[in-house]
């Protein structure tokens, strides 16, 4: 064997290795994308089974929200209206609905505009079994989200990295990335068909979740979850940065910069990043990986994080709605510290639980909520690879 064989072999062999050992790194995350308007009456009913099932799977799964498919509202946008005018079954529309990775899904018609009723419901075929089918899957491409915002001239900037891990078909590649709003309230008052108030069919499920908000046709003050705001590298993402046929182990970045609507509120704001196939045709539009992060002062993912050692659950709050107490229950699988943070509807942190190690098994810590005001709050359940989130309703005395 010659000197260069010898060579050309052993630069194969060390690429071949380190590829393993990226392949084994990234995590796999699947985009959900909700179609709601203020104005759909079942909306948010569908929304809060949605989110329920991403916080249950929170390491893996990543929520955006479309005000199309009922009428538009305040958050509608000329790219919410593209998206949802390239997707939607053609002859017709509704909501809610759901998008599972922009797949077309022999299961569910053959359709990527899907019924949201069908997600973590009682309705066939359950979509979320779908959803779980891609979070199995094996990553072929790893995301890497990176930048800085500052709050004082709102410029925001970003870098996202995409590296593919395998050999994919040839397409049409983009990166992808989206500035989204939680807990969007807006200007409560106009109503479901002008603004922010949300339309609810159902009065017992509307005051039983938001108890003091229902009017008798809309949930005043409505908190509107993870509203996509802006396409930072426009509705379909950017071409010509990743090639046609992408090279394993090779990394593709692009950069972007936004100033930030003053309307938007800081602490609520996330970056959705993910790597797409683009082209006319449904079946064209198909997400390979995703991956978001927080927004804040400086910020970076890493290589679509990593998957964490240890599977913790967050498993239910009660009583619901608390006023003096609530028990917080959780299983972990090892022992490990956990740290509780409890956060109003904009991100505020009104109470900290200081770390403590538990051993693995079931757990149950009572939270002291007497003293808190009325409203919605969320818990976060914070391990060493893992952020739990679950939504907690305070009831005044």
């Amino acid at each position: 064997m010659t000197k260069q064989m010898i060579k050309l072999s052993l630069i194969a062999f060390i690429l071949t290795c380190n590829l393993k050992q990226i392949v084994a790194q990234p995590l796999r995350k699947v985009l959900l994308e909700e179609f709601t308007t203020a104005s759909c009456g079942n909306c948010p009913m569908a929304s809060k089974r949605i989110n329920a099932w991403q916080a249950e799977h929170s390491n893996s799964a990543i929520i955006m929200t479309i005000h199309e498919g009922s009428g538009v509202d305040a958050m509608s946008s000329s790219t919410t209206a593209a998206i949802f005018n390239a997707v939607h079954p053609d002859g017709f529309w509704f909501a809610p609905a759901i998008m599972i990775d922009r797949t077309v899904w022999p299961e569910a018609g053959n359709e990527i505009y899907l019924i949201a009723n069908q997600f973590n419901g009682s309705a066939d075929p359950d979509l979320d079994t779908l959803a779980l089918r891609d979070i199995d899957s094996p990553a072929k491409v790893a995301i890497e989200i990176k930048g800085d915002y500052d709050p004082v001239t709102r410029i925001l900037k970003a870098t996202v990295t995409a590296t593919f891990l395998e050999a994919v078909a040839t397409g049409n590649w983009r990166i992808n990335l989206f500035l989204v709003e939680d807990n969007v309230v807006g200007y409560p008052g106009l109503g479901p068909f002008k603004g922010w108030d949300q339309h609810c069919y159902d009065p017992t499920w509307a005051n039983a979740n938001f108890p003091g908000m229902f009017d008798g046709t809309s949930i005043i003050g409505y908190p509107h979850r993870h509203v996509m705001r802006n396409a930072m590298l426009g509705t379909w993402g950017i071409a010509n940065v990743i090639p046609a046929t992408p090279i394993p182990g090779t990394e593709y970045s692009t950069s972007t910069s936004l100033k930030v609507d003053t309307a938007y509120h800081d602490n609520n704001l996330s970056l959705v990043a993910f790597v797409s196939s683009y082209g006319s045709a449904k079946n064209q539009k198909y997400i390979l990986n995703a991956n978001d992060i927080k927004v804040s002062a400086s910020f970076t993912t890493g290589v679509n994080d990593l998957k964490p050692i240890s599977q913790s659950t967050f498993d239910q709050i009660y009583p619901v709605p608390t006023q003096d107490k609530a028990h917080l229950v959780f299983t972990i699988n090892t022992s490990e510290q956990i740290e509780f943070v409890i956060s109003d509807l904009f991100g505020k942190i009104v109470q900290t639980i200081p770390s403590n190690t538990y051993s693995s098994g079931t757990h149950e810590y009572i939270l002291n909520t007497n003293g808190m005001a009325h409203g919605i709050y969320y818990v976060s359940m914070r391990s060493p690879g893992q952020n739990l989130i679950k939504e907690i309703l305070v009831a005044g005395k």
